[in-house]
């Protein structure tokens, strides 16, 4: 009998949640090295959305189990966590919009 080294989602939320993961951490690798401009912030906004969607996902994911469980504390709980990371997702993908179109870098930056 062998154990996986890795757990693989069964679900599309979370595969929707690993591939944000692995964008977010290649997109802040991209930041780390690359000089202050518009590509820079257009990454930093990017990584910044893409964490985001990371942190919705698992939040809504933790939500269907406490509905599932009738937990009315973690269903408010989580419910309120998915709000709030529900409106930082379309804040910050509004900002990457804005970063793609153009807007200078001395705008918003998702960095500082």
């Amino acid at each position: 009998m062998s154990v996986p080294l890795i757990a693989l989602p069964s679900s599309p939320l979370g595969w929707i949640g690993l591939v944000a993961a692995v964008g977010v951490g290649l997109a802040w690798l991209v930041v780390s090295f690359q000089r202050e401009g518009r590509p820079r912030n257009v990454a930093a906004w990017l990584a910044a959305t893409g964490l985001y969607v990371v942190l919705l996902c698992f939040f809504v994911n933790l939500l269907r189990g406490a509905l599932a469980k009738g937990s009315t504390g973690g269903a408010v709980g989580f419910g309120l966590l998915v709000a709030i990371f529900g409106i930082g997702l379309v804040l910050s993908a509004a900002r990457t919009v804005g970063a793609l179109r153009g807007r200078s870098a001395h705008d918003v930056s998702a960095t500082n």
